[in-house]
């Protein structure tokens, strides 16, 4: 049964240019991020920069149109420790399970260097961005999933990162040791910082969100 959250960011007004099961993942998702143990200065920070600017719907719907990969028929394993906890990653976890079979999942760019196993072993999909359920050029939210024994390449980018994991799984970051969040528990990535995530025996699901720093203009 999905669970009903009540604390919403946004004004009455706003709910008539956002799909409503975008708003609810979203109400969601910072609810999860808030209520995390132990959010340190940087991941509020950069908690607030993002649903700062999502109070403000872009009010233009995303094209991309609904596509699943083979690898999603991991995705209700992957969802499901998380999907029976309570509260806000309980919550979390239905908003997205709502909103998934809209996505357009797709393979990482130059994903065949890396060989066939993770060519056919992961996918990504944006839910917020410029190619998401609603096209933004401020926000990129989207979602990774990958099969069990699986590792993610290492890689950067420019805009800082804060990761929510729905699962179980790996992550480091530079010369960092591995480490396991746990379900529920953020990663945060500093702006350029080599990072990298892992699955053991279970699928990873891991939503993740950056701020890009342009307006909707």
């Amino acid at each position: 049964m999905c669970r009903h959250v009540t604390r919403t960011v946004w004004s009455p007004d706003m709910t008539s240019v956002r799909s409503p099961d975008i708003q609810s993942f979203l109400t969601s998702a910072e609810a999860a991020i808030r209520h995390a143990s132990g959010v340190d200065e940087p991941v509020r920070v950069a908690a607030e920069r993002i649903f700062g600017a999502l109070r403000t719907p872009s009010g233009e719907a995303g094209k991309a149109g609904a596509a699943r990969l083979s690898v999603c028929r991991h995705l209700p394993m992957a969802l499901e420790n998380a999907r029976a906890r309570q509260g806000a990653v309980g919550a979390l976890a239905d908003a997205f399970d709502v909103i998934e079979r809209q996505l357009h999942w797709k393979i990482r760019a130059g994903a065949e260097t890396q060989g066939e196993s993770f060519l056919n072993g992961h996918a990504n999909a944006t839910i917020v961005g410029s190619e998401g359920l609603e096209i933004r050029r401020d926000v990129w939210i989207g979602v990774s999933l990958m099969a069990s024994h699986m590792r993610y390449p290492d890689h950067r980018h420019p805009p800082e990162e804060i990761y929510i994991a729905l699962s179980s799984g790996e992550w480091h970051q530079a010369s960092k040791p591995w480490h396991e969040p746990g379900i529920g528990k953020l990663v945060y990535n500093p702006p350029n910082i080599v990072h990298a995530m892992r699955s053991a025996d279970q699928p990873l699901l891991a939503v993740w969100f950056l701020w890009t720093g342009q307006t909707n203009a």
